[in-house]
């Protein structure tokens, strides 16, 4: 007998048609992501909130010691009045005091500076917002070996992430002739360009080596931002040390 050939056949198999079943899928779908984004905000607000939190509790540790500093001199100040009536104050205890009134007042004046800082943080009203390079530390203790610690802040409405990359130059002379060295010639722990990224503030620090011979001048600082809002800020600052 002949072999009839053709194409081959598929068994066909009848699926109900479910609507429902589709559409329940798609809501659960649409609750789950909800979820999601709903979890990620909290998260996100928390983290905010955490760092927010820690910034306003140093703020009320410096206010507190602001306020103290300053019924420690109100005291003294009276107690040598008193004393002064009576007189029960030699010259040496006067100046001993006199001396201890001064640096109470330096370290107020310091702590309103922090107040202040604080302050311009979390509630920003300059019309400069934005990246700031708001200032650089220096000091030796150490002959030729320099500890620093710059300084960056963000000044905005709303704190979202900043990052980029700052470059800290030395400039100076050496030898009677101008030269500058990058951040890495001088630490042998940073690279050129350091990155960052921060809501409020970040501190860059580290220890840096003067080059024998080599006699600074001043501290050259570049901060670039990245995304979508770009600056790129430049600010000298005057080398307070002797020479390396």
């Amino acid at each position: 007998m002949a072999t009839v050939k053709g194409s081959k056949q598929h068994q066909m198999v009848v699926v109900p048609h479910r609507p429902m079943y589709k559409a329940m899928i798609f809501m659960a779908f649409l609750v789950a992501m909800a979820a999601f984004s709903w979890l990620t905000y909290q998260y996100g607000k928390n983290e905010g909130l955490a760092l927010k939190v820690e910034i306003v509790e140093e703020k009320e540790r410096i206010a507190r010691q602001l306020i103290e500093s300053q019924q420690m001199i109100s005291e003294m100040r009276q107690e040598i009045a008193d004393l002064q009536v009576g007189g029960e104050i030699d010259d040496k205890a006067n100046e001993e005091v006199r001396q201890t009134i001064e640096q109470l007042q330096e370290q107020i004046a310091q702590l309103n500076e922090e107040v202040n800082f604080y302050k311009g943080v979390m509630v920003p009203n300059a019309a400069d917002k934005g990246l700031r390079i708001e200032r650089l530390d220096v000091s030796s203790n150490v002959p030729g070996r320099v500890k620093y610690s710059l300084l960056l802040t963000q000044v905005v409405d709303k704190h979202d992430y900043v990052q980029g990359a700052v470059q800290i130059s030395l400039l100076g002379q050496e030898g009677g002739l101008e030269r500058s060295f990058n951040l890495s010639e001088l630490d042998e722990q940073k690279e050129a360009s350091v990155r960052f990224r921060f809501r409020y503030f970040q501190n860059i620090n580290g220890e840096l080596m003067v080059p024998e011979g080599f006699e600074p001048r001043e501290v050259m600082v570049v901060a670039q931002s990245s995304g979508a809002n770009v600056q790129r800020l430049e600010k000298t600052f005057d080398w307070p040390l002797g020479s390396g």
